[in-house]
């Protein structure tokens, strides 16, 4: 039993509540601190970063990059990685440099003309890649057609639309020009080295460079000769196509918008399922021919007993 007093505490009193109060609001700052301060652990970290489609697409051009700089370095400087002749033993690299014939010269002036073409074609690639892994996103649940992957770019502010739009007309233009340098060093380089044959080894490597480069320009050809909404990946094969906007990357929409947008999608679901409406049909009962009547069991019997007397007067 507790009796309620009122008599008024004294100072002492109120200053120990006060400082047991005060205490427990320290507790709960300090937990509340606490909680706010703890990191994620390094495997929490790499976790993230291994779900993180941005990252891992950004990894993956990073590879392939160091691989087609080595293939066009191979691929353009013919004149200089080909084996040739000098002599009676094999060119060294100083020696079909230091070419003094014109047509060697042009072949060389060629040869780094194309390096250049190509270096200026990574680099529009590269920032084109960019844009896409940044502003889209691989959805495999949507459609890729042209017009579904431009209502989606509806989601996006207009300048980085722009900007998509940009980047891949660029490439395009940096990919007619590579190949164009291709061509003519191709021709030319085939000369150089025709005329300073070797052995077996001098067409082997040139046709091996040859189709490196080959393959990087259909590669080029393929991916920019599309829709204008459809962006295929330079760098992710499979052909990985961007049909989806980053959803870091999405521009809230007016709510007039979307209400009209719902009220459109209503409208058609509720004519779809009008016209998918199956016409009435009977349904068919099991029980009428699994289960006989009454009436049609007692014939059987009849017929029965008849069948039988009609047997003992025969037998009889």
């Amino acid at each position: 039993m507790y009796i309620m007093s009122d008599m008024p505490l004294n100072d002492s009193e109120n200053k120990s509540i006060e400082t047991i109060d005060t205490i427990n609001t320290i507790d709960t700052i300090d937990t509340g601190v606490i909680t706010k301060q703890k990191r994620p652990s390094i495997m929490d970290m790499i976790k993230e970063k291994q779900n993180d489609q941005d990252f891992n697409q950004k990894i993956g051009v990073a590879t392939t990059l160091v691989l087609e700089l080595y293939k066009v370095l191979m691929g353009a400087m013919l004149v200089i990685f080909v084996p040739q002749k000098c002599g009676s033993d094999m060119c060294s690299i100083s020696q079909n440099v230091e070419r003094t014939d014109s047509l060697s010269q042009a072949a060389l002036s060629f040869n780094i003309i194309t390096v250049l073409s190509f270096l200026a074609l990574y680099f529009v690639e590269v920032k084109r890649e960019n844009k896409m892994i940044n502003y889209l996103e691989v959805n495999r649940f949507t459609p890729v057609d042209n017009e579904t992957v431009g209502e989606a770019l509806e989601k996006l502010a207009v300048a980085k639309k722009q900007k998509i739009w940009d980047y891949d007309g660029y490439y395009q233009k940096a990919g007619y020009a590579s190949t164009i340098a291709f061509s003519l060093n191709s021709i030319l380089s085939f000369i150089v080295v025709y005329d300073n044959y070797l052995d077996s080894k001098t067409i082997t490597v040139f046709l091996t460079n040859i189709l490196l480069m080959g393959l990087k320009v259909a590669d080029v050809f393929s991916t920019v000769n599309t829709k204008k909404n459809v962006f295929y990946s330079a760098y992710l094969k499979n052909k990985v196509q961007y049909n989806d906007v980053d959803p870091d990357k999405v521009l809230e929409l007016p709510e007039s918008l979307i209400e009209t947008n719902d009220k459109t999608e209503t409208t058609e679901s509720v004519e779809s399922s009008d016209k998918s409406e199956p016409s009435e049909v009977t349904p068919f009962k099991d029980s009428e021919t699994n289960n006989p009547s009454s009436a049609q069991i007692s014939e059987t019997v009849v017929s029965t007993q008849l069948k039988e007397e009609e047997l003992a007067d025969n037998s009889v």
